[in-house]
């Protein structure tokens, strides 16, 4: 059984190297966002103050959990590049109608990381301040 995936327009356009890539992406993301709530829960920030601190980092975190799970670059997607070969180190042009899919699922992975955050943020914004 082989773990080699190809290129699928709108569904696979990167490789494993380039997952375990997006993967460090989200785990920076998540430990930032809860090293810096630590620190603003520990001066009392107000709720405000946190949501504008927090939200490029649990942005990071979700963007980059959403391309490790869904094997897609939304960056690639949004320039119509794929590097799913895994024999291959960089990225190549998709085509036109292949780049059309690709968009579109880049639109729905952006879309998908701003509701995650706005999620995560609302939560965040709960916290009571002491």
């Amino acid at each position: 059984m082989t773990t080699e995936q190809a290129y699928i327009p709108g569904m696979c356009n990167i490789n494993t190297a380039e997952v375990a890539y997006r993967r460090k992406a989200m785990w920076f993301g998540i430990g930032f966002s809860v090293a810096l709530l630590i620190g603003l829960l520990a001066l009392n920030a107000p709720w405000w103050v946190r949501i504008l601190v927090l939200f490029v980092p649990v942005y990071i975190g979700a963007i980059g959990y959403l391309q490790v799970k869904n094997r897609f670059c939304v960056s690639y997607g949004t320039k119509g590049q794929q590097n799913a070969n895994e024999d291959s180190d960089d990225p190549s042009n998709v085509g036109a109608e292949n780049a059309s899919v690709d968009k579109k699922k880049a639109r729905t992975m952006g879309i998908q990381a701003l509701g995650i955050t706005v999620a995560v943020l609302t939560a965040v914004s709960l916290i009571p301040t002491l």
